[in-house]
Order: C-alpha cells, then sequence, then structure tokens
C-alpha cells in the first residue's frame, strides 16, 4: 500500500504525465512551457488544478489513517463493551459507505464544470458561446475530476464529525486535570482545516489568473468556511460538557471550602480544617484556571498559522501575478 504523501505524489506526477501527452498530441507542449507569459493562463490554470487534486489526495489518505489512531486513543476513555468501542474503529476504518460518496461526487461534479470561465471570467464557459477546444475539454475534465475528490471528502468530513459525536456521547467522564486526554478531538478538526484551507491556499492560483472570478472565489469561500467548521464543530459537544463539569467541580468545591472555613473559625476544629484549607484554595485556582475547550496553545497556534496560509495565499497569489504582469 502507498503512504498518504506517495498517493499524493504518484496522482500529481501521473495527472502531468497525462496532461502533457494531452498536450502533446494536439502538438501543443512547447505552449505548456511558456506557463510565465501572461497569455499562457491555460497552462497555469490546468497545473494548479493538477497540484490541489494531489494534495486533497495525499492528505485525505493521511486524515483517513490519522482518524483510525485518534479513535484508537480514546477508546479506553469510552462507555461500553469492548465489542462497541471497537465497532467505533471498524466504522473509522470502513469510511463513508459508496452510495453516499456517489452522491456527493454527482452534486459537486456540476459546480466544478460551472466554474470553468470563458473570456469574461464571470461567465461558465458552458454557457457562453465560445468554441470548443482541447485546451477546454481539459479543463471540463480535469475539473470534474477534482470536485468528485470534493465531495466525497466533503461527504467524508460529516461522516467523521457524525462518528466523532457518536464518541462524544459515549464519553464516560471528561477528567479536568487531564485535558490533553481529548486531543483526538482538536487533532481531527486541525487536519480537516488543513486539507479545505490548504486545498484552498493552492487553487487562489487559480482566482487570481481568472481575474478574481467571483465563480471561484464562491468555491473558495466555500472552502475556507468549512475548513474553519470543520475545526471547530467536533468540539462544541466537548466545550459544553467541560464547561458544565467545571461548574459543578467549583461548586463543590466551593460548598468544601465553606464547610472548611466554618470549621477553622471554631477552635475546636481549628487545627484540622486549617491543615485542609490551603488544598482546598489551591485545587480551586486549578479548577478555575481548566480550559473549557479541548485545545491547547500549540493546536490554537497552529489553525492561526492555517488560516493565515490561506489568507495570505490570496495576497501572494495577486502580487505574483502583478509582477508576472510587469514583467511581460
Amino acid at each position: 500500500m502507498f503512504g498518504p504523501l506517495a498517493l499524493g505524489v504518484g496522482v500529481t506526477v501521473g495527472l502531468l504525465a497525462l496532461y502533457a501527452a494531452w498536450e502533446s498530441a494536439f502538438g501543443h507542449l512547447g505552449y505548456v512551457a511558456s506557463i510565465l507569459s501572461r497569455e499562457m493562463l491555460g497552462p497555469r490554470i490546468a497545473l494548479t488544478v493538477i497540484a490541489v487534486t494531489g494534495f486533497l489526495v495525499g492528505s485525505h489518505a493521511y486524515g483517513g489513517r490519522a482518524l483510525v489512531r485518534d479513535l484508537e486513543e480514546l477508546t479506553p476513555l469510552l462507555r461500553g463493551s469492548a465489542q462497541e468501542r471497537a465497532a467505533l474503529v471498524r466504522a473509522a476504518e470502513s469510511g463513508t459507505p459508496r452510495r453516499r460518496s456517489w452522491i456527493g461526487s454527482l452534486v459537486a461534479i456540476p459546480i466544478g464544470l460551472l466554474v470553468v470561465t470563458s473570456a469574461d471570467p464571470s461567465l461558465p464557459y458552458l454557457l457562453s458561446h465560445e468554441p470548443w477546444s482541447h485546451d477546454l475539454v481539459w479543463a471540463l475534465g480535469s475539473n470534474a475530476v477534482l470536485f468528485a475528490i470534493m465531495g466525497h471528502i466533503a461527504v467524508q468530513s460529516f461522516q467523521t464529525h457524525a462518528l466523532f459525536a457518536r464518541v462524544e456521547d459515549q464519553l464516560a467522564s471528561v477528567d479536568l486535570l487531564r485535558p490533553s486526554a481529548l486531543a483526538p478531538f482538536a487533532r481531527r478538526g486541525l487536519r480537516t482545516a488543513f486539507l479545505w484551507i490548504g486545498g484552498s491556499s493552492i487553487a487562489s492560483i487559480i482566482f487570481v489568473n481568472q481575474g478574481f472570478s467571483w465563480l471561484t472565489g464562491l468555491v473558495l469561500v466555500g472552502t475556507l468556511g468549512i475548513g474553519t467548521f470543520a475545526f471547530l464543530l467536533p468540539m462544541r459537544g466537548l466545550h459544553r460538557r467541560l464547561r458544565a463539569a467545571k461548574e459543578a467541580e467549583l461548586e463543590r468545591v466551593h460548598a468544601a471550602i465553606e464547610r472548611a472555613r466554618d470549621g477553622l473559625l471554631n477552635e475546636a476544629g481549628a487545627s484540622a480544617e486549617a491543615v485542609r484549607m490551603p488544598g482546598l484554595l489551591a485545587y480551586e485556582q486549578r479548577i478555575a484556571a481548566a480550559p473549557e475547550w479541548p485545545l491547547d496553545a500549540p493546536q490554537i497556534a497552529r489553525f492561526g498559522l492555517v488560516v493565515a496560509l490561506g489568507l495570505c495565499s490570496w495576497v501572494g497569489s495577486a502580487v505574483i501575478e502583478r509582477l508576472i504582469a510587469a514583467f511581460w
């Protein structure tokens, strides 16, 4: 079996070879070599689509393997029998049923066909009266493949979210003093966000090359939104549980502090309560400082970097386009 990186690279190289053969068959291989020319938008867009496709395939394969590891790490924290916990892991290993994957792909493919623009960046090529060419055929075919993969991944993302919701429901309890035990929830969201936002970052080159087409812009905004929600959605339920557990524990320790205070002021029990009070106060501070989200600072920083990557790529693509235009 290929590793995720090898799979992504293999898909990219295979599509590049196929694209080179396609252009060579029409005598346009030299035309592809001039991708830096301002007029040669077709090859730049085609190569970008190939890069996005390889990136999504490799990232999705890595996410599937890491998902199984995350569930195996969480199973000791779950209620139920060993068979029930093993069933969750098997559900992650089997992935999304093919029927649902096909539905996601079939819904996404028409979107991919419509974002292939004509000479007017605001008008889909299929709705224009411009003549067909071999470049158009490749663009439509490669977009159909890319969006079919995106549709499959989107369905898989929703399926995984539902699976993690089941896992969250079966958690026996949440340990406020060991938030790292819930780290798999944040890791899963971070991987999904990187997949969608990273793909959007690469695809921003297309957005700029098409003269900031609103059609492609909608797709990019949609992928950024999916990436952001994919990071936050798996942790909403945990956030509510952590907050409720924190409030309940603080109420319990406050009651214990009040009892200790009453004993401390009683001369007969002052000695025993004086020993207990510092520990209660320290525990109160520890619980009050416990996080209400299953996130730590490095994970928040990583997500911030992923979002910054997506936003900066748009600006960087525009700057590079201006530099190329000025050069030519």
